[in-house]
């Protein structure tokens, strides 16, 4: 699937949003993938000749995907990309008010569906779940807004979590305390201390190869992929983002990292599992091979970049990363491969990991931050405050940026985590747990 990280400082190296929605890579692909959006969608409303037979899910499931290839046309960020049937995407621009008529009968339809076989109750959630988002996606168009959690509610289908002040103030205090001794404020000493251990730019694709071919090979044995599956790693040096994914064909991925990300050799080896396996490449290719290909579920050869398919992609691309990567393992492969790769002492390891690991978990104060800034008349010079000293964000005039473009998508990575680990968590360590993030993985549902 496609991914872009924005290195904006979350300091987690996540989003925040948090995924970001796309490349200029991403854009060209799509263009060429997408072209015209189809008239014949029209031939799908409710109000044209409705046949006297219900609609099946797999018709319902079409007309969702036409609906966010059209609604595309007016914002392209919406759909990264389209491996679909060509045809599907022929035809004039409908306009957004048509469009928002077409999202309002569709999700009444899904509403009257009976119950769907077992086998197709992963397809059905997932397919009431995009077209609530592209519901309010339209409305947002055409002038809609709504505070931060109903948003959240309309666009990702979770409310945001509330804020446990006790508990970011307690992972603070570790991160304090991990950080090397010296003067300033915990932000600045949390930004030198990355600063000065950031991959060398000339060095940082070597490290990231390395670190992608480790994740896919260990992951082997716990999250079989489709046979012929590829990825490549690439560089880039187009700023703001750390790292992102794009499907190079059914089975393929590209993954790139960029030159100027800053990031260091932990969150490097967090970056090649969230981007690679067991993360987007692992769940675009389980998805063409298990779902588009095996069982016609056309809708999945759309990547889109909203809704629940955000959420729990990105959820599910770092918990997979936590599952594959525990704290030991992830101080061993810095000490033996990537350090070394990157021309860096292996004695940081240690504290390199444990760094990246409690600032990724200050991700969630990001959110809570952006629905303050969102929500409120706050000036945006003190919310670059809080994301850089609360949150420990090392540009936070440029994650202010990405939240007032993104908002509630802000949360796709913090909650996304959140909603996935607690799926893993109620089965079994071990195989189970593992089958539980291929399902969700595959599926971008929580089978709940």
């Amino acid at each position: 699937m496609v991914s872009a990280r924005p290195s904006v400082g979350l300091a987690t190296g996540a989003v925040e949003s948090v995924r970001p929605t796309r490349r200029g890579a991403v854009r060209r692909a799509a263009a060429a993938l997408v072209g015209s959006a189809a008239i014949a969608i029209t031939g799908c409303r409710e109000r044209t000749n409705a046949a006297s037979a219900a609609p099946s899910l797999a018709t319902l499931a079409e007309r969702y995907t036409r609906l966010a290839l059209q609604l595309a046309r007016h914002q392209p960020s919406l759909v990264e990309i389209w491996l679909g049937p060509k045809m599907w995407n022929e035809g004039a621009r409908v306009p957004v008010a048509a469009l928002k008529a077409d999202t309002a009968a569709l999700l009444a339809e899904l509403a009257r569906l009976a119950p769907p076989a077992p086998s197709d109750t992963a397809r059905l959630v997932y397919v009431r779940g995009q077209a609530a988002a592209l519901d309010a996606a339209a409305g947002r168009l055409l002038g809609e807004s709504q505070p931060f959690a109903e948003e959240a509610m309309r666009s990702l289908g979770h409310a945001p979590p509330e804020r446990d002040a006790t508990a970011l103030d307690a992972l603070r205090r570790e991160l304090a305390a991990a950080l090397p001794p010296g003067p300033g404020a915990l932000a600045e000493r949390h930004a030198a201390f990355r600063r000065a251990h950031a991959v060398p730019p000339e060095r940082v694709e070597a490290v990231f190869t390395t670190a992608v071919a480790w994740c896919r090979e260990a992951a082997r044995p716990f999250l079989p992929l489709p046979p012929g599956e590829t990825l490549t790693t690439r560089a880039a040096d187009e700023a703001g983002w750390a790292a992102f994914s794009r499907p190079a064909g059914p089975l393929a991925s590209d993954l790139w990292v960029s030159h100027r990300g800053g990031a260091d050799a932990a969150q490097v080896l967090q970056l090649a599992a969230h981007e690679g396996t067991p993360g987007h490449h692992a769940q675009h290719t389980l998805a063409m091979a298990g779902l588009v290909t095996g069982r016609g579920w056309l809708e999945r050869a759309l990547t889109p970049a909203f809704g629940p398919h955000r959420l729990l992609a990105e959820g599910a691309a770092e918990a997979g990363a936590d599952l594959l990567l525990p704290l030991a393992t992830r101080e061993r492969v810095c000490a033996e491969l990537l350090l070394p790769a990157a021309g860096q002492t292996p004695a940081v390891a240690a504290r390199l990991v444990r760094v990246e690991r409690l600032a990724a978990s200050l991700g969630e104060e990001v959110a809570h931050i952006a629905r303050a800034y969102l929500d409120s008349s706050q000036s945006a010079a003190a919310m670059t405050d809080r994301l850089r000293d609360e949150a420990l964000v090392l540009d936070p005039a440029g994650m202010l940026s990405f939240i007032e473009k993104q908002r509630a998508k802000v949360l796709a990575y913090p909650l996304g985590r959140r909603l996935v680990q607690d799926a893993l968590e109620r089965v079994p360590a071990g195989p189970d747990r593992w089958q539980r993030l291929a399902a969700i993985s595959t599926t971008l549902t929580l089978g709940e």
